[in-house]
């Protein structure tokens, strides 16, 4: 099939489009839009969550909670005391998590002082007794706790690092753990809209790189540090992209009140059954504390203790809604969950921000050349959706596609292209409809003067003779290059011409005007048919700049005799058909095509003689080379059997046959010549 031209407004306006979505796709792909990438985090978390749930049960959770939440602070005999004093307990709690198969417990809250630090006078001040003095020994049991632990790598404490002052265990915490090598930092990334949406691996501390908390605890619930590679998923290096899941209850939390009071009913199997093998992070879980917005703030629930309980009643529901922010002790969860599954979000980059964005604006611009604003808007729409789908299914997958910036790009596109429209574009448009409109009236006024100049009827003395005869012309665009001619030169003799030529349209058509004309007055001359061929050729090649030239039959019939003076100019060979006979007469060439080069002479070929029943058949070689949808030539073998199918019908009729063949063989492929045939018969 033809390829389709693309007009000069049309080549236009895909640039234009090409170059608008280019622009689209680098603004979607550059720094200005980073704020799209985090709310983006954000949006398909909460689709996610929505549309598939959360991918694992909470049994299934690395990392299980200990949380100082409310509950805690109501019930003695927490209710009413400082932190400080609650030393034992913790000591308590935190030796049987250890010997109940807790992997590794880490402190997501900091201790930063101890009760036996207070200088304040107790008692008499003459005495120069201070509370700390009279307590000391009063953090024995916790400190006991935390060194035995930190001596099994099951133990690791936390630190805020707040600039040049950092948040830091009490000393003899720090002491008991053995310093450094069971302290990590607590610090999270938070992007430049103060969300915390990643994970720092490590931290530099006194020039060496050190594991941040979650980092340290995972490494030590595998046993083994985890490969470099898995910081290298994320949009900012040295960093995970935290994989959180939606709701409140993908993280099993435990009272500290409940499990202080379950020791105190002897119940260890308890911490057995829910503590062997995990990883336990105790941290505060209060209403207003230690909250953080992550990218999970569109997909959080009502937080609270709600794991399985060992010695106290469920206490009433107290917090009834959903807050944007979680607990901190939850970020840090979430990422051991991400380390020891693999599964923190990969965010692709940049480049397929681009990619993705130019595609969407390229399918959005093309919409807003190829239809009407409303439409468009809906192809646009509909493009959104597909795309929010596809990033939906793909951040199931813990691949976090860019769902804002690509469909920002498109409607930038869709905008830009429907403003180019309707203020530019439209008026070109007008212009060149007018342009063509313009020339299709002149190329149907030349068509009707093309067909004006044919003959109309065939001359009165034909069908007198007895001789039938019918041309048939079928145009392969408004104004073809093929023509014929049936003209009286006397009494008794018809030149009857077919000719072809080279090129299409307006051009050809005007040399198709003055070969026609040339022939008519050329013949006219004598009796010598070669010759006076040959004198048309000279007028037709003098000055003929554009080196145009014409295949042509041409042929003297006497009406008298039937007999056929001819000669062939580069023509496809007219056929003869006898009446009793099956094999064909091609009346060959006698030279080369009428224009070519001056001086050149036509050789005598003699006559033939038409009885009756003989038909011969004129033809351009649009008829031979018709082609079908698989590129295949219609040929002489066709045409002559077409012709046999035909023997005893009316010219008309052998005419029409032949066109009936080859338009059923083209099926329905483009007519890619012009089409003309004359057909001769004798009565």
């Amino acid at each position: 099939m033809p390829v389709p031209r693309i007009d000069r407004a049309g080549r236009r306006a895909a640039s234009i489009a090409l170059l608008v979505s280019i622009s689209a796709g680098l603004l979607a792909a550059s720094p200005a839009l980073d704020g799209l990438a985090g709310l983006s985090l954000d949006v398909l978390t909460a689709l996610r969550w929505r549309v598939f749930g959360n991918s694992h049960p909470p049994e299934d959770s690395h990392a299980v909670v200990v949380a100082f939440d409310e509950e805690t602070f109501r019930t003695p005999p927490f209710a009413g005391t400082p932190t400080v004093t609650w030393t034992r307990e913790i000591g308590r709690v935190l030796t049987a998590l250890i010997d109940n198969g807790a992997t590794v417990v880490g402190f997501d809250v900091v201790f930063p002082t101890s009760i036996e630090q207070s200088e304040l006078p107790f008692g008499d001040a003459a005495a120069h007794e201070t509370i700390g003095s009279r307590l000391r020994g009063f953090d024995r049991d916790f400190l006991r706790a935390l060194a035995l632990g930190a001596r099994a790598d099951k133990v690791v404490l936390g630190e805020a690092q707040h600039q040049d002052k950092p948040l830091l265990p009490a000393p003899r915490q720090r002491a008991a753990v053995g310093f450094g090598r069971n302290i990590r930092a607590l610090n999270l990334y938070n992007d430049a809209d103060d969300i915390a949406r990643r994970m720092p691996l490590s931290f530099v501390v006194d020039g060496a790189s050190v594991p941040s908390f979650a980092v340290e605890l995972a490494n030590r619930a595998r046993g083994a540090p985890l490969s470099p590679d898995i910081g290298r998923t994320g949009a900012v290096p040295g960093t995970i992209t935290l994989n959180f899941a939606g709701g409140a209850d993908d993280i099993p939390t435990f009272s500290f009140a409940d499990l202080h009071a379950c020791l105190d009913k002897d119940d260890t199997a308890f911490f057995h059954r829910h503590f062997a093998g995990k990883v336990v992070l105790i941290g505060t879980v209060l209403d207003v504390e230690d909250r953080k917005l992550t990218s999970k703030r569109f997909a959080t629930a009502p937080e609270g203790a709600r794991a399985a309980r060992c010695a106290l009643a469920a206490p009433a529901a107290g917090q009834t809604f959903a807050r944007d922010a979680i607990a901190g002790v939850y970020v840090h969860a979430t990422a051991v969950n991400n380390l020891l599954r693999r599964d923190p979000l990969i965010e692709p980059g940049r480049a397929v921000t681009g990619l993705v964005a130019f595609a969407l604006a390229a399918l959005a611009a093309a919409a807003a050349l190829r239809f009407g604003p409303a439409t468009a808007v809906g192809v646009f729409l509909g493009l959104a959706v597909l795309w929010t789908t596809t990033a939906t299914v793909a951040f199931h997958a813990a691949v976090a596609l860019p769902l804002f910036a690509p469909p920002a790009a498109a409607l930038t596109a869709l905008g830009l292209m429907i403003g180019w429209r309707l203020v530019v574009s439209d008026k070109s448009l007008a212009k060149e409809v007018a342009r063509r409109r313009a020339h299709e009236a002149e190329m149907a006024s030349a068509a009707a003067i093309q067909r004006a100049m044919l003959p109309a009827t065939q001359p009165r003395e034909i069908a007198a003779a007895r001789f039938d005869l019918f041309p048939l012309m079928m145009p392969a665009r408004e104004v073809g290059g093929d023509l014929y001619d049936i003209v009286k030169l006397d009494a008794t003799r018809v030149l009857i011409s077919i000719g072809d030529v080279c090129g299409k349209g307006i051009p050809a058509a005007l040399f198709m005007a003055m070969t026609q004309s040339v022939m008519r007055m050329a013949v006219r001359l004598g009796q010598d048919l070669q010759a006076e061929v040959g004198a048309a050729n000279n007028v037709l090649a003098a000055d003929n700049a554009e080196s145009m030239f014409t295949t042509l039959f041409c042929a003297v019939l006497d009406l008298s005799t039937g007999t056929l003076a001819w000669c062939n100019c580069g023509h496809p060979p007219a056929l003869v058909l006898r009446r009793d006979a099956d094999a064909f007469e091609p009346l060959a060439r006698c030279g080369p095509p009428l224009g070519i080069m001056e001086g050149t002479t036509y050789e005598s070929t003699g006559t033939i003689t038409l009885a009756a029943g003989d038909a011969l058949f004129l033809y351009t070689d649009g008829v031979t080379e018709a082609e079908n949808p698989k590129a295949e030539l219609f040929g002489t073998k066709r045409l002559e059997a077409a012709l046999i199918g035909a023997r005893g019908e009316s010219a008309r009729r052998v005419t029409e046959h032949v066109v009936e063949r080859v338009t059923a063989f083209a099926a329905g492929a483009p007519q890619s010549d012009d089409i003309t045939c004359v057909a001769i018969v004798a009565q």
